[in-house]
């Protein structure tokens, strides 16, 4: 026996419909602006079976698929995502010691802003005004004048993607 579209409806929890290009709607004569990614939803996806969980690292996929909507599925999805990143290691190579976020309060990296320690250099991705990605760096010598040259290039990423 084959269950009808409504029994389907009963059977999985709609509640947990977070698919963000699911909630435009039109206000006023203009899009709603779509809602920003779901921090308990980050590296999940929803498919018509169920949940997947997908992490990348070093050019390698780890994944899994949990079957069904029910919040069971959801809740072992969430369960290996967590097991899983806490086992792999960190996506940056070259991690901002915390020193220097606890000095700039910052609780995470800024996006965008890549530390050398080596050279001793952080180096700022953004995008230029024909659309090029470019590169700026800001130099240290001294552990002071680290502090200066990533508040430095937080400052200058700002400004180039306050704009964009």
């Amino acid at each position: 026996m084959i269950p009808s579209v409504v029994a389907l409806e009963k059977i999985i929890d709609f509640s947990l419909d977070v698919l963000p290009f699911w909630q435009r709607q039109w206000q006023g004569g203009r899009m709603k602006k779509r809602q920003g990614a779901y921090r308990e939803f980050t590296n999940i996806r929803i498919l018509p079976s169920g949940y997947q969980v997908a992490i990348t690292r070093n050019k390698k996929e780890y994944s899994k698929h949990f079957a069904g909507h029910s919040k069971n599925a959801l809740k072992a999805a969430h369960r290996w995502r967590d097991r899983v990143l806490r086992l792999l290691p960190n996506k940056r190579s070259q991690p901002i010691p915390s020193r220097i976020l606890t000095r700039l309060r910052l609780k995470q990296p800024v996006v965008g802003v890549s530390r050398y320690g080596e050279r001793r250099f952080y180096s700022v991705t953004y995008h230029g005004a024909k659309g090029r990605t470019r590169v700026r760096t800001f130099s240290w010598r001294d552990p002071k004048g680290e502090l200066a040259a990533y508040s430095a290039a937080i400052k200058f990423r700002r400004k180039k993607t306050k704009f964009r």
